[in-house]
């Protein structure tokens, strides 16, 4: 072999061996912490196995999966789960869209308020319930705090009378699962947006040059141009706002705790008190399965119902 040849042969073997070793810290991350807990924890799921079971945990088989289906509150955490994804998903997709769209056009200081619009993502979820919980909890919430006022305000000019009744806020089921929905959307809309926005900026504008020749007005460019271009964008919003919310826990602990009345209690939170509460691992890594063959689920239909509209 000539030397010539012998380079040539150590510069394609370096081709091949470079990428993998610059994706073996990654790769071994994702092994240690993804794969890894998976695999032990759909293992732990056919055992009778608890949080302080140190030794050998005896095999049970689908006993698990058979009281997962028999637990009322399992079963109203994966309802309330299952619609708090139908609500918010195309609500945050058409937000999310709709902002892409406003930020896209060349206006005066349109870096301001794309920054504006995505400083929520950045708060952490811990810290966006804190900040809800402040401003919508309790008779001294911002939110009865701030009616207070108007109403005081309003008695002085003879507007209204009588006291001033506080609103029953969060201790209301149904106004607490809404506030979720619209936390959710402020400290998340600004992310997707991003995506969306990035889509936007890498359509040709020959594409819109065409349409208005043709005569297609604002709304029908949009339509039959914008839309059709954004399909990957699309696709991948919708797969990631779906796993997002199914697995959504600190922004609701910190916000509502699950309450009232486990109103606001989704199927992470369940499964997490489950285990670490009530030490059942076992128990808890059976819903666990069953969350990531759901989740599996729903993304598998986005993604094959796109890919069949694609081919249509």
């Amino acid at each position: 072999m000539t030397t010539k040849e012998q380079t040539y042969r150590n510069y394609r073997l370096k081709q091949k061996v470079i990428p993998y070793i610059f994706l073996a810290p990654n790769l071994l991350i994702f092994s240690v912490f993804i794969i890894l807990p998976a695999i032990i924890g759909i293992l732990y799921s056919f055992t009778d196995r608890t949080l302080f079971t140190f030794g050998s945990a005896n095999f049970i088989g689908f006993e698990n999966y058979a009281r997962v289906f028999k637990d009322a509150f399992f079963i109203k955490a994966l309802k309330n789960t299952i619609g708090l994804v139908a609500v918010t998903v195309p609500l945050m997709f058409a937000i999310a869209l709709a902002l892409a769209t406003l930020l896209k056009q060349p206006i005066k200081l349109i870096g301001f308020y794309r920054a504006v619009y995505y400083w929520p993502v950045m708060i952490s979820a811990i810290v966006v319930g804190i900040i809800w919980q402040w401003i919508l909890a309790g008779n001294y919430s911002l939110f009865n705090t701030t009616l207070s006022a108007i109403h005081q305000f309003s008695s002085s000019l003879g507007l209204v009378s009588g006291p001033f009744t506080p609103s029953a806020t969060l201790s209301d089921g149904k106004f607490a699962w809404v506030s979720i929905v619209f936390a959710i959307l402020w400290s998340r809309s600004g992310y997707y947006m991003i995506i969306f926005l990035a889509a936007l900026l890498s359509i040709p504008e020959s594409l819109y040059e065409a349409a208005e020749m043709d005569g297609a007005s604002p709304f029908q460019q949009f339509l039959y141009v914008t839309i059709p271009s954004l399909k990957a964008a699309r696709v991948m919003v919708m797969i990631l706002v779906t796993m997002e919310i199914f697995k959504i826990y600190p922004l609701v602990v910190t916000f509502t705790g699950g309450g009232p009345f486990r109103a606001t209690e989704f199927t992470v939170q369940y499964i997490y008190e489950m285990a670490f509460r009530h030490y059942q691992v076992g128990l808890a890594s059976a819903m666990s399965v069953i969350m990531l063959i759901i989740v599996t689920s729903f993304s598998g239909l986005i993604f094959f119902t796109s890919k069949r509209g694609e081919n249509q």
